[in-house]
């Protein structure tokens, strides 16, 4: 094959599509991976919650009673537009690259080669966080604001913005590192409130503080799954990702607590703030990734042409012959969507 055949939007694609996904904890839970749409605007189901009925009693003879659905609303999707680079500069190629032999280096064609294959997945890392940046907005708050990149820099104010309406947070009246807290009845009053809108809660994901808050309650301590206490301690397991597995409460709900940080537009913050707990289910994912069409002109002039991929992320060489550099990038167009936001909670315990 020429080596010039690397560097097409075909060989590339298929390079990434063989690339192992990078694991992300927050989005990997609570994320179902969705489809990737051929309209630029499709419409999907949304509902908050939803109580069935009971079916009435009739005197026989009276023929059926007409019941109410289950509400929905149909809304419109609108999708992100997802488009980081590397820039490749001439420099690049003169100097020794990280971990290049000292004597007996590499070409700059072999240079070129290692770049390309460092840049497509550096920004497929890139993309992938930016996702769990997506989810960990919607998880928390409930609505994504989007800033987005213009010709003449950043906008000042959002100006994508999904509100969902979610209205599942809960603080407990005493906060879990205070006297007389009330630990398993602040969970089971908030399992409660998830199950009444038709969600399953089976993992708790504390940030910092909340475990130990938990040890030092003796009450609580009471009603954890003794198959995990040892000597009064609880045997915790490292999951790898700032993830510890906790214990079991009296629910048989999984408790886990994240210490891992995440990556923010500004800087770096933890998954799970200190003091909070995030409650939902890993089973039944309560948001979905769907992505969007990307739309691409390639080629000069007269021999432009626009082509359409159907796929979740497409890599790019961008340059010309004028240019001393050429980019790789890669576009991406996510948006994440709740089918039912009332399908997990998020507490403020300390």
């Amino acid at each position: 094959m020429p080596s010039h055949d690397l560097y097409t939007t075909m060989t590339m694609l298929k390079a990434v599509e063989q690339m192992n996904r990078e694991y992300r904890f927050l989005s990997d839970t609570f994320v179902a991976d969705g489809t990737v749409s051929q309209d630029e605007h499709p419409f999907y189901d949304y509902r908050k919650g939803n109580k069935r009925g009971l079916a009435p009693f009739v005197v026989p003879g009276t023929g059926g009673v007409t019941m109410n659905r289950q509400g929905y609303e149909m809304r419109q999707i609108r999708f992100t537009t997802l488009e980081p680079q590397y820039v490749v500069n001439e420099s690049d190629l003169d100097n020794r690259l990280f971990g290049e032999n000292v004597i007996g280096g590499d070409t700059q064609e072999q240079r070129a080669k290692k770049l390309l294959a460092q840049d497509l997945k550096n920004l497929r890392s890139d993309l992938q966080n930016t996702r769990d940046w997506m989810a960990r907005e919607v998880l928390l708050k409930g609505k994504l604001e989007i800033q987005r990149h213009t010709r003449a820099g950043m906008e000042k104010a959002p100006t994508m913005v999904a509100d969902f309406g979610f209205d599942n947070f809960y603080i407990p009246a005493t906060k879990w590192n205070q006297a007389g807290a009330k630990i398993n009845y602040d969970m089971e009053k908030v399992f409660d409130l998830v199950y009444d809108q038709m969600g399953v809660i089976d993992i708790l994901v504390m940030g910092a503080g909340v475990f130990e808050a938990m040890m030092e309650n003796s009450q609580f301590c009471k009603t954890l799954d003794m198959d995990k206490v040892y000597m009064g301690e609880i045997a915790t397991k490292y999951a790898g990702s700032g993830v510890r597995y906790r214990g079991t409460n009296s629910d048989g709900v999984k408790m886990v607590s994240y210490s891992g940080h995440v990556p923010t537009y500004n800087g770096e913050e933890p998954g799970i703030p200190n003091g909070w707990i995030l409650a939902g289910s890993s089973q039944i994912k309560p948001l979905s990734f769907m992505h969007g069409p990307i739309n691409k002109w390639s080629g000069m002039d007269e021999n432009a042409e626009r082509k359409t991929y159907i796929k979740k992320e497409v890599p790019f060489r961008v340059g010309g012959s004028h240019s001393d550099s050429i980019a790789t990038q890669m576009i991406s167009r996510p948006t994440v969507i709740p089918e039912n936001v009332g399908a997990w909670a998020v507490m403020k315990v300390l």
